[in-house]
């Protein structure tokens, strides 16, 4: 009984540790295939503004569900104040959606992590891990260039998969 529960043991220990392998082995396929790219090589500069005081659902009903863009700058009367997501529109309660503004959920500028051009691509995507988020500013001189967005490193990572780069 007692050599069977050993087995059963050892046998989860191993595939723990060729999972964790198997993850390594990953990891250091990815940093390979982006050696080299740096943040401002992935700027996607097409983010659509929108007002900062319109509601969720006038957000959704006419910008969110009509582009399928994932990233919007959000200005009120001084500039640009913040990002929305679709990420930030999911964690507001449906029903208040025509009740909230878009400067109510957005994420203000201030509190996002942001990178250089120059930044190494591995190094922004460290931040995005760190921070749990899933587009990054790039900033030169204090003003947005553009986003790198996860979305933008995994279309590069699969053309990269495609080619064998």
């Amino acid at each position: 009984m007692g050599a069977g529960f050993g087995g059963l043991w050892i046998s989860f220990i191993g595939w723990f540790l060729l999972n964790a392998a198997g993850a390594s082995r990953r990891q250091v396929e990815v940093s390979s295939h982006l050696r080299g790219v740096r943040a401002g090589d992935l700027i996607e500069r097409e983010c659509e503004v929108v007002s900062a005081h319109d509601n969720l659902q006038t957000f959704v009903d006419e910008h969110l569900l009509r582009t399928g863009n994932q990233c919007f700058l959000v200005r009120d009367g001084h500039g640009i104040e913040g990002i929305i997501t679709p990420y930030e529109v999911a964690a507001t309660d449906r029903a208040r959606w025509p009740y909230t503004t878009i400067d109510q959920a957005m994420r203000p500028l201030d509190q996002l992590p942001a990178v250089s051009p120059d930044t190494p691509i591995t190094e922004a995507i460290e931040i995005m891990d760190r921070e749990n988020a899933n587009e990054l500013p790039v900033v030169r001189n204090g003003r947005i260039e553009g986003f790198i967005t996860r979305g933008t490193v995994l279309r590069l990572l699969q053309m990269r998969g495609v080619l064998e780069m």
